[in-house]
Formats: C-alpha cells, structure tokens, sequence
C-alpha cells in the first residue's frame, strides 16, 4: 500500500470501503452504480421505464451498492434507461441523455442487467448512438488544459463503440472498438502521447478488432491522457454520438486531474477489490 493510499481514512459500510474516501484528491468527475463516498448523499442514477416513460431517481441499499429493489419497483417488468447517471464528486457535473433511443440501457424485460454479478449500464447493440453527455456549461467541470487520468469500469459488448468523446471540432475520441475492423485507427490523433492500461498493466492493442476482443468481459481501462487541445467547442461524453457508434457497457467512471501515476496501482487494486475484475 502507498503512503498515499495509507494516509486516507476509510469508511466502511457492511464491510464495503468507499473509494473516494481514500483516493479523493483531485477528483473531478466519479460516476459509478455504487456509492463512492461517505459524504456524498445524492442518487446513483435516474431512469426511465419503457412503458410509461415515466422516470425515477435510484439511489443505494444499505451496503453502498445500487438499490435494485428500488429500481424493479420502478421499472416492473418493462426495460429501464438511464435518463441520468448522477456525479458523486461533489462537482455537480451529471451525465444526461434526454432522447429516449440513445439512452444506454439497465432493466430488460424486468431483469437488472449485470457483468460479474454486479449492475451494468450496456449501450445500445443495434448502433443506435448510446452516449452520456456531460451537463453545459462542460468547461465548468472540467475547467482546464493539461492531464487527466481516466478509471473506467467497463466492456465491448457493443460491436461498434467508442469509450469516450472529447470535442466538437475537430472529432477527439477515445479507445473507438468495431468488431472485425483492423484499423489502426483506435483513438484521435490528437492524443498520441495517451497511454493506456488495461487490467492493471499496460495495455496497447494494435487495432480495433483487437480492442473488441480484449474487452468483451469486464475490464479496467486506465487512460493517462488529456481532454482540452484548443479548439473552443469544448464537448465531453461517455461514447461517441456520431457514425452508429454506442458507449462501451459501464459501471463507474472516474476523472482525476493532474498526474496520479504514483497512485495509480492504489486505486486500479481498489477497484478491482469491489468488481473482481482480475
């Protein structure tokens, strides 16, 4: 364990640490379908059912984790969009998608849909163009240039999905996986000095296809990387929006900013110690 790691408190409920508890410095988005913090006291997501389109914030049961009963109550035995997926670092910058055939999906046919046992939130599979946008005004929750370290607990289970998305113009996107492509072409030139792990170790797939088969199973991707390179028409999604591209399948979703290269194992094995991931 780290000094860093070491020095943070961390609070318990039902044997369950909170991550941002010990590793909240510097946290400028946490999205997750658990409970991150002590302090935070908000909902983890809001959702509509298919029939009604009625919508309902879902919060967390007593362990921390996403109150289930809460949201089958909800949705009964229809499907379940997130409308919403609420940010739990205290920055207030929510992630929303308002048209109803590009919402990511968490209920089918009454059933909450999981990877590894747990709640998933899985893009659209008919390329529908599934993503979560950041609230306006973006540039108040991620306010500046420089480097950012991205925790994402997520998988491919779309055929043709991108990670995330960074800019209007030109296009910056991130880890973009089609099944069967063999392009080189998996990230925005914009960001050739990013490096990614995968797993906790370093990751560099050479193509797209091979970004689609290394993560049809839960995986931990860590980006080191950047969001702002000029430009004015600042974006930030989960996903991608254009092309018949949907968001890769997601449980949580942090952004750190600064470097945290020296805690970056710290926080890859905690999150790994909640998912069993690897």
């Amino acid at each position: 364990m780290s000094m860093i790691s070491a020095f943070f408190s961390t609070t318990a409920v039902a044997g369950q640490t909170f991550l941002l508890d010990q590793f909240g410095d510097n946290i400028i988005l946490a999205y997750s379908l658990r409970k991150l913090s002590s302090t935070y006291t908000g909902d983890a997501i809001r959702v509509r059912e298919s029939s009604g389109n009625t919508e309902a914030d879902i919060g967390f049961d007593s362990n921390g984790n996403l109150d289930e009963s809460a949201l089958l109550s909800h949705v009964g035995s229809n499907n379940g969009f997130i409308v919403t997926w609420y940010d739990q670092s205290g920055n207030g910058g929510n992630l929303e998608q308002a048209t109803t055939s590009k919402q990511p999906q968490i209920v089918s046919s009454g059933a909450v849909l999981k990877r590894n046992g747990k709640p998933v939130m899985e893009g659209e599979k008919l390329s529908t163009e599934s993503h979560l946008d950041l609230i306006s005004p973006k540039s108040t929750y991620i306010p500046a240039t420089g480097q950012y370290f991205f925790f994402s607990v997520c998988n491919t289970a779309s055929s043709r999905g991108h990670l995330l998305y960074a800019e209007n113009q030109p296009n910056r996107w991130q880890l973009g996986a089609v099944n069967g492509d063999t392009s080189t072409v998996i990230r925005s030139t914009n960001y050739n000095t990013d490096t990614y792990r995968r797993n906790g170790v370093a990751y560099s797939p050479a193509n797209r296809d091979i970004l689609y088969d290394d993560n049809t199973s839960q995986t931990l991707i860590t980006v080191d990387g950047n969001l702002r390179i000029g430009g004015d028409a600042f974006d930030f999604r989960l996903g991608y929006g254009f092309g018949s591209r949907d968001m890769w399948d997601m449980q949580e979703f942090l952004v750190y900013q600064g470097d945290k290269s020296s805690i970056q194992s710290d926080i890859e094995t905690a999150i790994n110690n909640h998912y069993s991931i690897f």
